[in-house]
């Protein structure tokens, strides 16, 4: 098969201007986008000249990644856009789009899956990829190889057509993963480019892996437009030799799972497990789960096999307000959890979610006396997002109480000044919440009890580095 002709660039959008001007440096959080990645892979799969480019991690300009595409004039110029990027990516496009006249600029991700014909109306992008974009990606760009503009018979795209947006049919969800090849990993920069969350990772080099999709849960703060209401998994086999793949190929130490329900189903997660043990891999890894979907069994079989932490979305100290985010857990399922991975050796990290509908300040304080009694290690407390695609977004909207529709300005609290809320809850006022969440910060962190036990912990230089770092975040909070 000869290689393609149509040239693609994939890009993770560099920040605004204000922000490169101000915290580019300081940023802690820097992720390999994987799911461009899977998108170049299949791709390259079917002989496409297909780039990465992340300017995230390369700490370009929107003007620097110009001069780059000027020199290489790529036919497809595609960008993903969370919540907290879309306007990065609307802004380099615009940008680019002044110099780059031939060629056809693509968006997807979940603001995009969200709202589409918004998009591709007051934002100017040629074409839009809605949910899972691998195949729909690849019929589009056999599309433009072909010449062949009849573009109403691919799923999933969005398109336009005499200046009329034309929302195509979505996609069956991909069935079985297993059939993906693993993300195009070699398009990134290094993995020394990349920095994982101070509390979130043990050992160096760090690598991360997506090993299912899909989530039937009904949580209102929630996105599932992307990867939709059923869970989806790839097999323990496929999962472990990837594993095995990152170890060889990019000695990799440590890998966290970033599924949204990696725990969902145990007997794969034993499984996967097994397959590690069998194999000998010297792996430390982490995972996030529900606190209704682990058991001491479990947790001491992921011990065994390499697991060091657990992140549980516990969100809530208040019973009312987790019931009004329909979480569908209680207080006791969130204790014992905590309290089985502790007994099972290993760190627990929590998820708390301050500022939701029905919140109070006795509910406020409720919930940080709870994350105080729990023998946790990590606590982020988080102001609610209301953002297009959860369902507190059209919930607070019909009730007119959105206060703005800025999305991209914090994903925490750290620029406490400059981050606004897009809700306050009746009764409270944005400088209280703003206030309670730094306190929550203060009265968990600085107790002197909790120091001492993390002090103990340390066993590495690497360990002295993860602590150094949380602690200069914490002081800007």
């Amino acid at each position: 098969m000869r290689n393609k002709k149509t040239k693609i660039v994939l890009i993770n959008p560099p920040l605004t201007a204000k922000e490169q001007a101000g915290s580019l440096k300081e940023i802690a959080n820097i992720i390999m986008p994987l799911g461009i990645g899977y998108v170049a892979a299949v791709l390259k799969k079917n002989e496409f000249d297909v780039k990465i480019i992340d300017c995230m991690a390369l700490k370009i300009t929107k003007e620097k990644l110009g001069r780059m595409l000027e020199k290489s004039k790529p036919n497809i110029i595609a960008f993903t856009a969370t919540i907290i990027s879309v306007q990065h990516a609307i802004e380099t496009a615009k940008y680019l789009k002044k110099m780059l006249l031939k060629s056809i600029f693509v968006i997807g991700g979940p603001h995009f899956t969200s709202l589409p014909e918004r998009t591709m109306k007051e934002w100017g992008f040629d074409f839009g990829i809605l949910g899972e974009g691998e195949y729909t990606f690849l019929e589009f760009a056999n599309a433009i190889e072909n010449n062949n503009k009849n573009f109403s018979k691919i799923d999933s795209l969005v398109w336009k057509k005499n200046g009329k947006i034309i929302i195509n049919p979505k996609r069956e969800f991909i069935k079985n993963l297993d059939e993906l090849p693993y993300p195009a990993r070699e398009l990134f920069p290094p993995l020394d480019y990349y920095t994982p969350m101070p509390g979130g990772y043990k050992r160096l080099p760090f690598g991360h892996m997506v090993t299912s999709r899909g989530c039937p849960y009904r949580c209102t703060f929630c996105d599932r437009s992307v990867f939709g209401e059923k869970f989806r998994a790839r097999s323990a086999k496929k999962v472990v030799d990837e594993i095995e793949f990152l170890v060889k190929k990019y000695k990799v130490k440590e890998i966290k799972f970033y599924d949204d329900l990696f725990t969902f189903d145990k007997k794969r997660v034993m499984d996967i497990c097994d397959e590690i043990l069998k194999r000998k891999i010297d792996i430390t890894w982490s995972c996030s789960a529900r606190v209704d979907s682990v058991n001491m069994e479990l947790l001491k079989k992921m011990k065994k096999a390499g697991c060091w932490q657990v992140d549980y979305g516990v969100e809530s100290g208040n019973q009312d307000v987790l019931n009004k985010m329909r979480k569908g857990i209680t207080l006791k399922q969130s204790e014992q959890a905590v309290l089985w991975t502790k007994k099972a050796g290993i760190k627990a990290r929590a998820f708390i979610v301050i500022g939701m509908p029905g919140e109070t300040k006795q509910s406020i304080e409720d919930t940080i006396k709870f994350v105080k009694k729990l023998p946790l290690d990590v606590v982020a407390f988080y102001a609610v997002m209301v953002y297009p695609g959860n369902e507190l977004y059209r919930i607070i909207k019909e009730e007119g109480k959105l206060l703005h529709e800025n999305f991209s300005q914090y994903s925490s609290l750290i620029d406490v000044k400059n981050s606004k809320l897009h809700y306050v809850p009746e009764g409270l006022t944005e400088e209280y919440v703003k206030k309670a969440i730094r306190r929550a910060y203060r009265e968990f962190y600085l107790r002197p009890s909790y120091l001492s036990r993390q002090l103990i912990s340390i066993r590495s230089l690497i360990d002295v580095k993860r602590y150094w770092t949380a602690f200069r975040t914490l002081l800007k909070m």
